[in-house]
């Protein structure tokens, strides 16, 4: 009875061997429970059994908050660690930099130059396509609370400029005036903003991003037409989407670039000549559509892992 039991419990220990069970817990507090083959510096290797069919996995060491293995001997195996001190940084800080184009309609703005300030069309045209170009630059950060997802603040300023000089027709039938017409446009944006990044490549130095923001858009406008000068501003809700491409130079810091969109409008404004000021609301074809679209580039720090 005695050797019955022995090789019993030697048929059992040989058993244990060949599955034995290490464990892998995430950053998502998911318990994986595994045989570790190996540990790189970015990635663990294992297996997982599954009604005796065996299947091969992996994860990267920043998404594991902790990992046992067992005291078999196991060939490849490397020496690690219990617990990985710094699974990935959780403050991420960008700054971007960049050109944007409005995507509002200008034929109607064109029109009127030209009707009403005696501004030919060619130049109407080529003074809203100067005014549809403009540069950018951002700043966010963002908290993240898994290495893939996270939340935090993003603020951005949009500027643009364009100016005309020469002979303008007041439509008198008199006289021709040199004069100028210009416009100097600022719209700076600041909003709450959801943030997603997924790593891919063998280094897993390489990120997708994406990003949607919801926030407060402001409008500011300083118009100038012969000697007289006037301010126009306007604020409104407005939406900010963006998806980039990052590369990590190393766990602190990274390059990338976006491509973003804002989605806003003003409906109501506010017109002032530096004495009298008056606010209208604008009928739904007059809103100023403040929508543009852009192409930027930038650098991240990631900070602050506890």
């Amino acid at each position: 009875m005695k050797k019955i039991l022995l090789s019993a419990f030697f048929l059992f220990s040989l058993l244990y061997a060949g599955f034995s069970q290490d464990k892998i817990i995430t950053l998502s507090y998911d318990t994986i429970d595994c045989r570790i083959n190996k540990i790189s510096n970015n990635t663990i290797f294992f297996e997982v059994f599954t009604k005796g069919v065996k299947s091969a996995g992996k994860i990267p060491l920043r998404s594991v908050l902790n990992y046992t293995i067992s005291n078999l001997p196991v060939e490849n195996r490397k020496e690690i660690k219990a617990i990985n001190p710094d699974p990935f940084r959780r403050l991420r800080l960008g700054f971007n930099g960049g050109i944007d184009y409005l995507l509002a309609s200008s034929k109607d703005a064109e029109k009127y130059m030209s009707d009403n300030l005696g501004i030919t069309s060619s130049k109407a045209k080529s003074y809203y396509r100067d005014l549809k170009l403009g540069y950018h630059a951002s700043g966010g950060i963002s908290y993240l609370i898994t290495p893939e997802y996270g939340a935090g603040l993003k603020y951005s300023i949009f500027s643009t400029s364009a100016g005309i000089e020469g002979f303008v027709d007041p439509q008198d039938g008199v006289h021709l005036i040199y004069a100028s017409y210009n416009e100097q446009i600022y719209v700076n944006y600041i909003g709450a903003v959801f943030f997603a990044q997924q790593a891919f490549g063998n280094s897993r130095k390489f990120m997708l991003n994406s990003a949607c923001s919801f926030g407060l858009v402001t409008y500011r406008n300083e118009a100038g037409y012969l000697n007289e000068y006037y301010l126009l501003t306007g604020k409104n809700i407005g939406t900010d989407v963006s998806i980039g491409f990052e590369y990590l130079v190393n766990r602190y810091f990274s390059v990338g670039a976006d491509i973003s969109a804002l989605f806003s409008s003003i409906r109501k404004m506010e017109i002032t000549d530096g004495i009298n000021s008056n606010t209208i609301d604008l009928d739904k074809e007059n809103y100023e559509n403040l929508s543009r679209i852009g192409f930027s580039a930038g650098i991240r720090f990631y900070l602050w892992n506890k």
